[in-house]
């Protein structure tokens, strides 16, 4: 170890290294030409059993700063920064990969930063300089990286613990310390899960764009595929630790994408094809359709490889991959009445719950789905939730009886303001003027089992009405329901299924735990709680139409622009 001399440097630069001398050497000497003084910084190599001649390079290194080495045998890059931390003597550790090439202001933007907001977790911008040769999945990695930064760069995004990487990250020395330092069991990921503790020590993160680092990006195909597939098997290990992280991780997302992307990944997961076959076939695609569609792709699939090799068992994977779908309803006809697109026919709907009944699916209500969310619980598999909109009087007469012979909960959607009446919203077409429950329909459905949630008093277009209405209209009328029922509300479906931020601010703000679109797909532990996915079922839908539904976790109505979403 080269000694340290003279006074306590501000900061400490933490560079882990495994033999890549060439690289670190010019990391260092970029290090040299900072604009901040080199008396204010150290550098702290750990050198993790490198055996190319590293250590011989570091001792011949002559630099302005301070400089110390330490050596470590084989235990890992988590453990390099851990050792690294543990030496420094500054109030602030940066940490940075040793392929990083620093502009001359990173150090004085790190610095800046943390004594201006009194230490916090700051994010450096990182660069990626790929060689002539890479390959067209290296590119595609290098442009979504580009993009990542562009959005943080133009505040499209604001920075979260998941944006923490070791390569250019400053962070208090104390908090490190009083965090534990980094997780040195996870395979990947684990500057993600630190970011995650320090977050809980009440750090807050800036990110700091004039902090730059080049990065010498040498990883081809192979290398950032196993790294996605090690992230997918340390997100479920996150999980396992810290079930709150549920929602921010790639983990909770499996269904946020388009349903063609699901199921290509629902077989290939299924068949088990590896991930570099996919990888070459992209070479036989378009440039432009493989770098924005197939790459991405196999990324994500890469990622999911790694989670079904990491969860432990069938259940838990189809509780990850198979969340509930939220069947929506309106109104039931009797024998005479021809079923329409919101009118299904009584003996329909009683085949429909009678399937779900026989396939052995859990029926559970929309509160019970919140519950498991608040807790970061997956709800079973196969798990699904009823909700019928409106109120209507047939809802009683018919819908209810069904519901209990099967056992099955489920949801009602009040417009408060129509109870008793009928649909005054609907000028035309088969809903117009279709008579709503009553109160003492209401309060004797509720005895015995029946859930409701508000739908505003009018049946407003909420999207399109001023703050001040959208605030009566969505406060106003779980106010109304909680002093005829006795009991809270904390359901809320937006009318028509429009919603925007304004909306759903209202929705939370006025006290409800979660509120219903018409956003058709499947509900991740990630889907938003105020932009739940709902499907329609259409009174006019044939069997084959339904049991494809539930399978898919989509209608047709997800491929069309609706004409008038429920």
């Amino acid at each position: 170890m080269k000694q340290r001399q003279g006074a306590i440097p501000q900061l400490s630069i933490v560079i882990p290294t495994y033999n890549r001398a060439a690289p670190l050497r010019a990391c260092l000497e970029a290090l040299c030409h900072q604009t901040q003084p080199a008396r204010d910084f150290e550098v702290i190599v750990v050198v993790d059993g490198s055996t190319d001649g590293t250590c011989d390079m570091l001792a011949a290194l002559s630099t302005p700063y301070s400089l110390g080495v330490y050596r470590q045998n084989n235990r890992g890059q988590g453990a390099a920064l851990n050792r690294g931390v543990q030496a420094a003597s500054g109030r602030f550790c940066l940490l940075l990969d040793d392929d990083i090439i620093a502009d001359p202001q990173l150090v004085a933007a790190h610095l800046k930063a943390q004594g201006t907001h009194g230490g916090i977790i700051g994010l450096g911008q990182l660069t990626l300089r790929l060689p002539d040769e890479a390959d067209s999945l290296t590119r595609s990695f290098a442009s979504w990286w580009r993009d990542h930064y562009d959005r943080l760069n133009e505040g499209m995004r604001l920075p979260s613990f998941m944006d923490c990487y070791s390569g250019n990250l400053s962070v208090p020395r104390m908090a490190l310390l009083e965090a534990g330092g980094f997780a040195v069991d996870l395979p990947r990921s684990y500057d993600i899960e630190l970011g995650y503790r320090l977050e809980r020590l009440g750090l807050s993160l800036l990110y700091i764009p004039e902090a730059i680092g080049q990065q010498d990006y040498g990883k081809g195909a192979r290398e950032i595929m196993a790294d996605a597939e090690k992230a997918g098997v340390a997100g479920v290990e996150l999980y396992r630790r810290y079930p709150s992280l549920l929602p921010s991780l790639r983990l909770g997302r499996f269904n946020s994408a388009t349903l063609r992307e699901i199921l290509l990944r629902r077989l290939l997961l299924a068949i088990g094809i590896p991930s570099r076959p996919l990888a070459m076939f992209g070479r036989l695609l378009g440039k432009k359709f493989r770098t924005r569609a197939w790459y991405p792709f196999v990324d994500r699939y890469c990622y999911w490889r790694g989670v079904r090799r990491a969860v432990p068992d069938a259940d838990t994977w189809h509780r990850l991959t198979r969340g509930p779908i939220f069947l929506m309803y309106h109104a039931f006809g009797g024998p005479r009445e021809s079923p329409t697109r919101y009118i299904i026919p009584a003996r329909r709907f009683a085949r429909q719950m009678a399937w779900l009944k026989r396939r052995h699916y859990h029926v559970i209500s929309l509160e019970e789905y919140l519950q498991y969310r608040r807790e970061h619980r997956l709800p079973p598999a196969s798990a699904v939730v009823l909700t019928l909109d409106d109120g209507y009087t047939d809802n009683r007469t018919i819908a209810y009886p069904i519901l209990c012979r099967y056992g099955f909960p489920a949801t009602i959607f009040l417009v408060s303001g129509a109870i008793g009446g009928t649909n005054q919203w609907d000028t035309h077409g088969e809903l117009a003027g279709r008579s709503v429950l009553s109160w003492s329909e209401i309060q004797a459905m509720q005895q015995g089992g029946m859930h409701f949630g508000a739908h505003t008093r009018t049946h407003v277009l909420l999207t399109a009405a001023p703050p001040t209405q959208v605030e009566d209209e969505v406060t106003g009328s779980r106010q109304d329901l909680e002093a005829h029922l006795g009991r809270r509300v904390l359901v809320f479906a937006y009318p028509y299924g429009k919603s925007d931020a304004t909306s759903q601010a209202t929705a939370e703000h006025a006290g409800f735990i979660g509120a219903c679109s018409t956003h058709s797909g499947l509900n991740d532990p990630a889907t938003p709680l105020y932009k739940l996915r709902r499907v329609e079922i259409r009174g006019t839908d044939s069997w084959v139409r339904f049991v494809l539904t539930l399978w898919l976790g989509r209608s047709r109505m997800s491929w069309r622009r609706w004409r008038r979403p429920a």
